[in-house]
């Protein structure tokens, strides 16, 4: 089983380190067959244990404290939202030269959807999802230490990275015409409303879908209390121009929560593609594709 690193500061993750893991604190899977999952998380590697379990083990400090969230919140949240959201079942602690929390999950049939592959239905499935997640008790938490998340801040302070990583897509986009739609979209009005429970990174590779139906939203490391508008991100990373109108139709957001949404798709995607062109194919499909999809629609008069 070969992980490949992503980042610098990255722990190496490897089969003799999960099985001493799981030989210390969980015996009753020890001897389970592991694969990998591909493709890879960017923030945990995923493991499947046997056919019924998967590992999660952060790759780095900032990703520990999102498996800490996933530990004590998303049991709250699994039970009321209308679509599956593994909690997990075992609970690491560092240990055996691991140096961070770890969980284990049940695994979930399903697929990754394709850029684009969405229809009216799973687009409605998405808005039902995203617009009663957002309604939930925050259960008196405030957006503040692990809860609070960059995209809940001001898009204008997103405008120097922006433009940094649309210049490292040199020859990968049309830098010109994109830093002019960069230049457009930008110009939106920060959210001054109440902090709700956002998932805060809704795109194809966090959402798993089986038989043609919304199946999971799995990836819960991001979770927090902020803009609405940020878990719309997902009509132009997975949704068509037509089922993007369904989506927006059914999720109910006002036209300046949308046209944030749209600033944030194409600001994440223009950062996400210099990032990982080299080591994440998927990831880097998805952000290409919503940076095309904002640059039409922005181009069309949209």
């Amino acid at each position: 089983m070969r992980i490949e690193r992503l980042h610098d500061d990255e722990f190496h993750i490897d089969d003799a380190l999960v099985r001493r893991l799981l030989a210390s604190q969980m015996p009753q899977w020890a001897e389970l067959p592991l694969r990998l999952v591909q493709p890879s998380g960017t923030d945990n590697v995923m493991i499947r244990l046997g056919d019924d379990l998967a590992l999660r083990l952060p790759r780095t400090p900032g990703a520990a404290s999102g498996i800490t969230k996933e530990q004590r919140l998303v049991p709250l949240i699994a039970a009321q939202v209308p679509v599956a959201v593994p909690a997990p079942v075992g609970f690491g602690v560092p240990g055996d030269g691991y140096p961070w929390p770890w969980s284990v999950y049940p695994w979930v049939i399903g697929r990754n959807p394709q850029p684009g592959e969405a229809d009216v239905g799973l687009a409605g499935d998405l808005a039902d999802f995203a617009r009663v997640l957002r309604g939930l008790d925050t259960f008196g938490l405030v957006a503040e230490g692990l809860l609070h998340s960059y995209r809940v801040d001001s898009i204008q302070l997103r405008d120097a990275t922006t433009r940094q990583c649309i210049d490292e897509s040199t020859g990968l986009i049309d830098t010109v015409l994109v830093i002019q739609v960069w230049d457009q979209v930008r110009r939106v009005c920060d959210f001054t409303g109440p902090r709700v429970w956002m998932h805060s990174d809704l795109q194809p590779g966090n959402i798993l879908v089986y038989k043609g139906k919304l199946a999971a939203v799995i990836d819960w490391g991001s979770l927090a209390l902020g803009d609405p508008a940020v878990d719309c991100i997902v009509a132009w990373t997975l949704l068509t121009p037509d089922t993007r109108i369904a989506f927006r139709d059914r999720i109910d957001v006002d036209d300046e929560t949308w046209r944030r949404a749209r600033a944030w798709a194409l600001s994440i995607a223009l950062v996400a593609l210099p990032y990982y062109i080299h080591t994440n194919e998927q990831i880097t499909a998805w952000a290409r594709y919503a940076i095309g999809q904002v640059v039409g629609e922005v181009c069309s008069g949209g």
